[in-house]
């Protein structure tokens, strides 16, 4: 009986212990606020949350009588930031595609991206531009780091490929990203995927890390 008590009682020191280590060395963190906001601070409210006056040309994809077809139509980005003297506008149209832009000052428009764009938010070490899709049992996801060429062109560089789509994006006390990934895992039936949610921490350096969905306060 007394074995059983004594190591009840090591156990239990062992979870205070390790919860004190957890909250007293930074593996919980705090949020401050979302760091994508549902509207553009320029132009109007779109039926989407964007800003109309941004509006660009893109490829549609679209079903129609005769199948699956691809228009050309104006498009108003989910997705507003200013830089380089002009917007990045990224859109996202779930299944039917989306895409990343880039508006120079004179209103011409260089596409960048053919992914969906889940959000874009400037960081210290550059503008960060979050991507991914999870549809019919599929989940993809990446972070792109948009940069300006020494030849004054804008380009996108990949940063770190995710294990499925990127949401709920939010700023740390500390500067940091914490955001939710969903994340399709394997299943014994091909035919058949099973979900999950893992949280990711990106810091103010670039660099990412697995954080503990608990740990998010």
């Amino acid at each position: 009986m007394r074995t059983y008590l004594f190591v009840g009682v090591a156990l239990l020191a062992a979870l205070c212990v390790g919860t004190a280590w957890v909250l007293g060395t930074g593996v919980v963190v705090h949020v401050a606020g979302p760091a994508v906001p549902p509207l553009s601070k320029q132009g109007e409210r779109s039926s989407r949350g964007a800003s109309s006056m941004f509006r660009y040309p893109a490829k549609v994809s679209g079903l129609g009588e005769s199948g699956l077809h691809v228009v050309t139509e104006e498009v108003a980005p989910d997705h507003v930031v200013d830089d380089w003297g002009g917007q990045l506008l990224g859109s996202d149209r779930g299944e039917w595609g989306g895409e990343l832009v880039f508006r120079d000052a004179k209103g011409t428009i260089h596409p960048l991206l053919k992914h969906n764009v889940q959000g874009i938010v400037p960081m210290p070490f550059g503008m960060v531009v979050f991507t991914g899709l999870a549809h019919m049992g599929r989940s993809a996801g990446a972070i792109y780091r948009v940069i300006r060429r020494a030849d004054g062109s804008v380009a996108p560089e990949l940063l770190h490929q995710l294990r499925g789509a990127p949401g709920s994006i939010e700023w740390t006390t500390r500067g940091d990203l914490v955001f939710k990934v969903d994340v399709e895992a394997e299943h014994p039936h091909r035919w058949m995927s099973d979900r999950s949610t893992e949280c990711q921490l990106l810091d103010r350096y670039g660099a990412l890390h697995r954080q503990w969905c608990v740990a998010i306060r």
